[in-house]
């Protein structure tokens, strides 16, 4: 890629502790989350970048421009894990010095992966189980069951890594009983990363609906949304009932004390 242009420098000038140097992996997503376009965007399917040429980039990035922070642009970076696996075996392999962050899917994390990634130069996993329920997590499309958020979380603290996570709040059909989920499977969260304070942050936002976006023809469907909503500005899902819920989950994360492992300083 001929960088002539573009001085990968001024990607980094100022943004000293967030990876502003993006690297594709892969392209495409056979996974079909219930709010998301990024198959309508980059296709259904999963096509994977060459092990070689990926570390090939970031050695270049590296050896030529002196950047040592990454983050993997992928829908899932652990997805397919044979494919993870032989990027992680090329970073190992190399013993450069950079680190990368990426987004994991918690089925398929376990402490080998979680190891081999810490020493091929992990320094932050981003989860995004979006959903605090079994409602949300089914009405969603994840493929995913609380067990599975649980285990990743305990992997990610047993191995001391910076984890963040991002979950949606006030999803459709949630009612009371939804809400007390939540907070339960919050404090069990935060008791997971308690001990070892790997929790960075807990971001929680409401869902954006998207154009054709498997949500969003649903709620259509039902009555709830309108066929002729203009998306061309931001629409998010937040109907007033517990329209606090949000609020309420941030400042409790905040009275938890979830920043103090990036020990920020003035």
């Amino acid at each position: 890629m001929d960088r002539a242009g573009f001085d990968p420098k001024d990607y980094t000038r100022g943004n000293a502790y967030v990876a502003a140097i993006g690297i594709e992996g892969k392209r495409g997503c056979d996974l079909c989350c219930g709010y998301c376009v990024y198959p309508c965007i980059g296709g259904g399917q999963m096509r994977l970048r060459s092990p070689k040429k990926i570390v090939d980039e970031i050695e270049l990035l590296y050896r030529e421009h002196g950047i040592s922070l990454f983050h993997f642009t992928d829908p899932v970076i652990n997805r397919p894990v044979d494919h993870f696996e032989a990027v992680l075996k090329e970073f190992i392999g190399r013993k450069l010095d950079v680190n990368w962050t990426g987004f994991f899917q918690e089925d398929t994390l376990d402490d080998r992966l979680a190891g081999m990634s810490k020493v091929a130069g992990l320094i932050a996993i981003y989860f995004s189980a979006d959903a605090l329920t079994d409602h949300g997590l089914k009405l969603l499309g994840k493929r995913l069951t609380k067990p599975d958020i649980f285990k990743a979380a305990t992997v990610t603290a047993r191995n001391n890594i910076l984890t963040m996570c991002h979950f949606l709040a006030n999803l459709p059909g949630d009612g009371a009983a939804a809400v007390s989920e939540s907070w339960e499977t919050l404090n069990r969260l935060l008791d997971i990363h308690a001990s070892p304070a790997n929790l960075g942050t807990v971001i929680f936002n409401h869902i954006r609906l998207y154009p054709e976006a498997p949500l969003t023809r649903r709620l259509i469907r039902s009555g709830e949304l309108s066929p002729d909503m203009d998306m061309l500005y931001p629409v998010y899902y937040n109907p007033p009932r517990f329209s606090h819920l949000l609020h309420d989950l941030e400042a409790h994360c905040h009275s938890a004390g979830v920043f103090s492992r990036l020990k920020i300083t003035h």
